[in-house]
């Protein structure tokens, strides 16, 4: 009985408790948290603050995860990728501090980056001209207190340095002075390997407002310093007018191992033109109707006229040099007799001005006497010295006289974006050079450019 009845009082006590718990209210839901703000712009940051150098290598398994930078506040740029989405967030970092990219001002505090600029004291410069001794000379005197490392580097070599440097995390260079547009367009401008930034000066020197002196299409997606033609020339002293009319005259048998060019194996300006020829496959085909009389008829397997010209003229056994200035010599050494034909830069024609070489640009050969690209001027990722890299940008572009920065290329053969800069005695404007000559049109070159390099030595006499 003892059991019984407390097991009675117990059962009534949990039917009372049950009762109880059915019967109160049911908890209101937990509110789920209010969402994140929305971001913050970037706060501004004095252009005195250089970012902090790169001490070492990010290691490869701990990489930053990407983040998308902040958007610009200046009206969208017409490239057609974003520059800026995809960038690492210590690139991210990087740019806020050095006032770069979506993080640059409207307008630029001069004398702020100058005072931070000789704070840092240097400015590496990897330049494809060996111009760059003039550029370091004249720039010291106007920036006493910083200092130029200049190299002087051919353009593919210093391609492949800088992506090197990249991959490794070595922060060395603060500009980048080169040609090659392909290159830079596809494997060096956009994340992720995102190398080279375009960075434009609010204001030139003379005060000319950039915007106004030079045209968006040569400032973005790259900001072009001028514009690099390769031309055909010839001795003047021995012809006293230009020798060939059309550019077939070089697959002719009389010109045969007569023709001298860079290696197109190892040179992006030659290997560039090649391929911008296979690009006009109906103006090539008809310059050859016009030097043989009758319509071109294709070898076997060669896709175009340009590839039949790139076949034909690599079976005349023309003689490959390593550089612009040795075709510049071979052709316009005086005292020769019997001087070979050349293609080279126009800007070698500095060479004739100083009396020492005769030679000039094949005027009025068919259908154009050569190519141009675009030589630019770059801010190189990360660089340890942001200010002086501002700096030397700016000197690069010159004033409307040509001098400062841009005097050693204030010659015929290196037309300039200003509008507001004379043209040299001798030279001619950007428009005039694009009626003489086929642009080296970047997409193109760069899809295609390997297969005409496999198609010039398959077709190299042995």
């Amino acid at each position: 009985m003892f059991h019984n009845k407390w097991f009675s009082v117990a059962l009534c006590v949990m039917v009372i408790v049950l009762i109880a718990v059915a019967c109160a209210p049911a908890p209101e839901p937990t509110k789920a948290p209010p969402p994140p703000p929305p971001p913050t712009t970037a706060p501004a940051v004095e252009p005195t603050k250089a970012p902090v150098a790169a001490t070492s290598a990010p290691a490869a398994t701990a990489a930053p995860k990407p983040t998308e930078a902040a958007k610009p506040t200046v009206a969208p740029t017409t490239a057609a990728k974003d520059p800026y989405k995809g960038i690492t967030a210590a690139q991210d970092a990087w740019a806020k501090a050095a006032q770069v990219g979506p993080y640059a001002p409207a307008t630029a505090d001069w004398a702020a980056i100058e005072a931070a600029a000789k704070k840092e004291g240097k400015v590496a410069v990897y330049s494809n001209s060996s111009r760059i001794a003039d550029v370091k000379k004249s720039f010291e005197t106007a920036y006493p207190g910083i200092t130029v490392d200049g190299y002087d580097i051919s353009t593919v070599d210093l391609a492949t340095k800088l992506k090197k440097e990249f991959q490794a995390g070595i922060y060395t260079a603060d500009v980048a002075f080169t040609g090659d547009s392909p290159t830079q367009l596809n494997e060096m401008l956009y994340p992720p390997s995102k190398i080279l930034w375009t960075w434009v000066p609010d204001v030139l020197f003379d005060n000319a407002k950039t915007d106004q002196v030079i045209d968006l299409a040569d400032r973005d997606p790259l900001l072009i310093h001028h514009y690099s033609v390769a031309v055909w020339i010839y001795n003047t002293e021995v012809h006293k007018e230009p020798p060939l009319k059309n550019i077939w005259d070089l697959t002719k048998p009389e010109w045969k191992g007569r023709a001298t060019l860079n290696d197109p194996q190892t040179d992006a300006g030659s290997l560039n033109c090649f391929t911008t020829f296979t690009n006009h496959p109906d103006e090539m085909a008809k310059a050859y109707e016009a030097a043989f009389g009758k319509p071109i008829k294709l070898d076997a397997g060669v896709p175009n006229a340009g590839y039949q010209w790139v076949k034909d003229f690599a079976k005349n056994d023309p003689v490959m040099t390593k550089s612009g200035g040795d075709v510049a010599t071979n052709v316009g050494t005086k005292g020769q007799k019997n001087p070979p034909l050349g293609t080279a830069s126009w800007s070698k024609i500095r060479g004739v001005l100083s009396g020492q070489l005769a030679f000039d640009v094949m005027w009025g050969m068919a259908p154009v006497v050569g190519c141009y690209d675009y030589v630019t001027v770059s801010m190189v990722n990360q660089a340890t010295h942001p200010n002086a890299a501002k700096l030397m940008i700016r000197w690069y572009m010159g004033n409307q006289k040509g001098e400062l920065g841009y005097a050693p290329y204030f010659l015929p053969g290196d037309p300039t974006p200003r509008k507001d800069m004379a043209v040299p005695q001798g030279g001619k404007s950007p428009a005039d050079t694009g009626k003489i000559t086929w642009r080296n049109e970047p997409t193109y070159v760069y899809d295609n450019a390997i297969k005409v390099r496999d198609f010039w030595m398959a077709n190299l006499s042995k």
